[in-house]
């Protein structure tokens, strides 16, 4: 708590926010509800950081801490607003938990505490810039400023995650309605050619019915004649591709429409019984020769079975569809629909067949299925790729908790030990001068009188003063190799998580961070395989100390656990390569079958009993020793051991040097 009531009291209600959150997650709260939530912690961390900037203000802040304040109010103000407009499902309860739970820890815990504490001393009398320039020196201890910065380092990842998120999806969104605007348009498209071919049929229809009626008037030749010419000119004037054929089969149209779709004109077609061969390469009927025939409910299943329909527009007509690939460039789909043509008596006399190209329906419907298959196959690759980044991401989270606890430990260490190994050397130097001063009473002893002499004889053998004259060097001396050897535990300790260093590319003695690995996983190893080393010359390398060090843990424990009940031997080697460095990890271990070498560095994958490995160790090391532009690669041998060699350059690439890790 701060101590100033107005912010402690929104601080809980901030809380009970987040809890809500918390059970929403738990009960699997819908996206209305997650928008809800978003929009009430808008409305009060606006009206919180008013009262914030108010106070300041009002107690006179030095505005220095007040503009930086401010800024992290409006960064957070930022990040929670982008989510809100979000508003499509893309931020989960499980997702604003996280995000909530980090920032107001690193709020509270950190920036509010800043802000509190310049409060009191400028209420004590202080100057607000003497209050501020305080804080700038002394500030937090070592250990809450470390744990903050962790948290302040984690809520930039969470937001970071969200954008990208956000932008993905947004990315995708796009695409599919451009993709659904396209489709919408083709579908428009082919409304209006089906619309078109329903004109063309009514038209036709319409001819034959004016056709019967001028039969029935005029029964000329002449007459004959002009119905046919006009006949044909409706039928050779249509955009709708359209054959004719009379009782004997003969094509008596072929209008122009159909000529430009088939390539074949009409003087080629019109007298022959060929209407077959612009469509097939082998001899067989159309549906104008089945209706024709009087066969087509019999036989329209054997030529065009699972294709075919009854025409919802013309009684005793069918529509089928087809694909001819000779036809273009690349081939043409059809829709094409047969109607037969009667007389007065209702008699058939013939038939029409009209044509309709919907080859671009079905490339958009090819598209379509691709394009839903693309997307499928993009989603779930993303959604593994977001479980591996979150999984990695959770297992550095532990890697760094484990860093920070093992430097703790050793910065707490460290002080105590120094006084002890100074205090043991002391005290040796004062057993040498107490056992010298022993000496010289013994020697003293010699001249008093009998009894007195007898007296010191008997306290003698009591406290056996020549084996505490043995032993008390021997304790003295064990006691000093103990302590150094805490000492170096906590040197490795230290050595392993860097935290003296900076996370920057830095150069770095490898073999150095190699040892003090190797003192961390002592007790991993020392039960099951004797270490050698076989060390090369090898210069400084430009490098991530730290991660590297995690590289050899991996690779020194995996060895371990590859090692069975009968003591192995691990052999670390190292050499020079050029402008490259290596290092070898030799095991006589179990070794590992053909079929899973290829899978060893992958995510998740393990060997180990469910509950004893996760999967990531020599995932997270392939990555690492990536960032390094480097290379790891094993051999292994059923039965004879493995070897895993990981090549580095020495220096990095100006690119690789200027990217953080």
């Amino acid at each position: 708590m701060t101590g100033e009531p107005i912010v402690d009291a929104e601080h809980q209600e901030l809380v009970r926010i987040i809890n809500q959150v918390g059970n929403l997650h738990v009960n699997d709260g819908d996206g209305a509800t997650v928008g809800q939530l978003l929009a009430r912690v808008i409305r009060y961390a606006t009206d919180h950081f008013d009262h914030e900037e108010a106070l300041m203000a009002r107690i006179g802040c030095d505005l220095r801490h007040a503009d930086w304040h401010r800024g992290i109010h409006q960064d957070f103000a930022k990040q929670i607003s982008a989510m809100h407009a979000a508003d499509n499902g893309l931020i989960d309860a499980e997702f604003l938990l996280r995000f909530l739970t980090n920032w107001l820890a690193y709020h509270i815990l950190g920036v509010d505490q800043v802000m509190a504490r310049q409060l009191r001393n400028i209420r004590t009398g202080m100057s607000p810039q003497q209050a501020y320039e305080r804080e700038q020196r002394e500030g937090s201890d070592p250990a809450t400023a470390s744990l903050l910065n962790a948290l302040s380092a984690l809520y930039r990842i969470v937001a970071g995650r969200n954008e990208a998120l956000m932008a993905l999806n947004r990315n995708l969104d796009q695409e599919v309605e451009a993709r659904t605007r396209e489709l919408f348009a083709a579908n428009s498209q082919l409304k209006v050619e089906h619309d078109k071919l329903k004109v063309a049929l009514s038209t036709v229809e319409a001819a034959q019915q004016q056709l019967v009626a001028s039969e029935r008037q005029r029964a000329g030749v002449e007459a004959q004649r002009a119905l046919q010419q006009l006949l044909a000119q409706i039928i050779d004037g249509d955009p709708v591709p359209t054959l004719v054929i009379d009782a004997q089969h003969r094509v008596t149209h072929w209008n122009k429409a159909c000529a430009t779709v088939t390539n074949v004109s009409a003087a080629e077609m019109i007298g022959t019984t060929r209407q077959w061969a612009p469509f097939y390469k082998l001899e067989r009927p159309i549906m104008a020769d089945l209706i024709v025939d009087r066969v087509l409910e019999d036989k329209v299943d054997a030529y065009y079975k699972g294709k075919f329909r009854p025409s919802p527009l013309i009684a005793g007509a069918f529509e089928a569809e087809d694909y001819f690939p000779h036809l273009g460039a690349s081939g043409r789909w059809f829709n094409f629909t047969a109607a037969p043509l009667r007389d007065e008596k209702g008699g058939i006399i013939g038939a029409i067949e009209t044509l309709q190209d919907v080859t671009e329906r079905h490339k958009a419907e090819d598209d379509l299925r691709q394009y839903q298959a693309h997307l499928e196959d993009l989603v779930e690759k993303r959604t593994v790729q977001l479980g591996e980044a979150r999984e990695q991401l959770l297992q550095a989270e532990k890697l760094a908790s484990i860093g920070q606890l093992a430097a703790g430990v050793a910065h707490e260490i460290n002080n105590p030990i120094g006084f002890i190994h100074s205090n043991i050397g002391t005290l040796e130097k004062y057993s040498a001068d107490l056992l010298g001063m022993l000496s010289a009473y013994e020697a003293a002893a010699k001249a008093l009188p009998a009894e007195h002499a007898a007296q010191l004889a008997a306290q003698h053998r009591a406290i056996d003063v020549n084996f505490l004259r043995e032993d008390l060097p021997s304790l003295i001396r064990e006691s000093k190799e103990g302590i150094d050897r805490v000492r170096k535990i906590v040197q490795d300790l230290k050595d392993f998580s860097r935290v003296d260093s900076s996370q920057d590319w830095q150069w770095a003695n490898l073999h150095r961070g190699l040892d003090s690995t190797l003192g961390i996983v002592n007790n991993e190893i020392k039960y099951k395989a004797d270490v050698v080393k076989e060390y090369g010359d090898l210069p400084d390398v430009e490098c991530l100390p730290s991660q590297l060090n995690q590289v050899f843990m991996n690779l020194l424990v995996n060895a371990a656990h590859a090692i069975g009940d009968k003591r192995g031997r691990i052999t670390i080697r190292s050499g020079l390569a050029g402008d490259m460095v290596w290092f070898e990890f030799a095991d006589t271990g179990c070794g590992i079958p053909e079929d899973i070498r290829q899978k060893i560095f992958d995510p998740f994958f393990t060997t180990k009993p469910v509950g004893q490995g996760t999967g990531l160790g020599l995932s997270l090391s392939y990555g690492i020793v990536r960032t390094h532009n480097g290379r790891i690669e094993v051999d292994s041998q059923v039965g004879r051991g493995s070897t895993f060699r990981v090549t580095l350059p020495i220096r990095q690439s100006r690119e690789a040097a200027s990217d953080k890790p």
